[in-house]
């Protein structure tokens, strides 16, 4: 009896020798040092670095490469659609403090937010989340919580392509000054407010989800109607919001 040889591209072993190999390191790596590690000629190790550079999945800088944002995709896709939503819905199944709002669970893709779950209110938003929308994160409220928690080195290089001349409301945040500006506040109250930013009418409170190194791994949000969002209404519903944030991490990370 015959067994059949499946057929291998070594090409794509090679690109998973590399993804490992830079996943283990701390630095970024040069073509010499990762085709030494991984065996390979260097010609195919060059070869497969750029066409990943070109596709966003590595990063190269001066002194070689490393894992770009791209990555993010794929690892989100594996824990964050297991495990964090299942106990984003667990939670919200038996907490029902929120249970008459919108709510929201999304994670940071560079500039933007990408919603990986969400629970949609009968209220009269005039907007409905859906999962893998992806909206700008300056305006939303995990948007801005998220990216109040990341230095502010990285935070100014995300947002420097933002185009900060095509607001979506006219309430929207208007440039780097008033962004930084506001990330003391957030910070200090544990949750960000989108007030009309997204949608006129619309306001969302939003926390992050925070690694024990303190760096968001996700963020979570409810909205409410503009005539609901009273300052008192705000206060307490952001300080749940933070609370099922925090249990979430908790939960998550540990």
């Amino acid at each position: 009896m015959s067994t059949q040889v499946k057929r291998r591209a070594p090409a794509a072993q090679r690109t998973v020798l590399i993804l490992d190999r830079l996943s283990t390191s701390s630095k970024p790596l040069g073509v010499s040092e990762i085709a030494r590690d991984i065996d390979a000629p260097k010609s195919s190790v060059y070869g497969i670095c750029e066409t990943l550079v070109a596709a966003g999945v590595l990063h190269f800088e001066a002194d070689g490469y490393s894992l770009g944002s791209h990555c993010l995709r794929w690892s989100a896709a594996y824990l964050n659609r297991s495990s964090l939503v299942s106990e984003f819905r667990r939670i919200l199944a038996v907490d029902g403090r929120l249970a008459s709002y919108t709510v929201t669970l999304s994670e940071l893709d560079k500039d933007q937010v990408v919603y990986l779950d969400c629970r949609n209110s009968d209220k009269p938003l005039g907007f409905t989340f859906q999962v893998g929308m992806r909206l700008p994160a300056v305006y939303s409220a995990t948007g801005k919580a998220m990216l109040s928690y990341i230095s502010d080195e990285e935070r100014h290089e995300i947002l420097s392509a933002v185009l900060w001349d095509a607001p979506f409301t006219a309430n929207s945040v208007p440039n780097h000054k008033k962004f930084d500006a506001d990330v003391k506040v957030w910070r200090a109250q544990g949750y960000a407010v989108d007030n009309g930013e997204i949608r006129e009418g619309m306001v969302c409170l939003g926390a992050p989800i925070l690694n024990p190194q303190g760096l968001p791994v996700a963020g979570i949000a409810i909205s409410m109607t503009g005539a609901e969002a009273r300052l008192e209404i705000q206060k307490e519903l952001g300080t749940i919001v933070r609370d099922i944030a925090n249990v979430l991490a908790q939960r998550y990370t540990s």
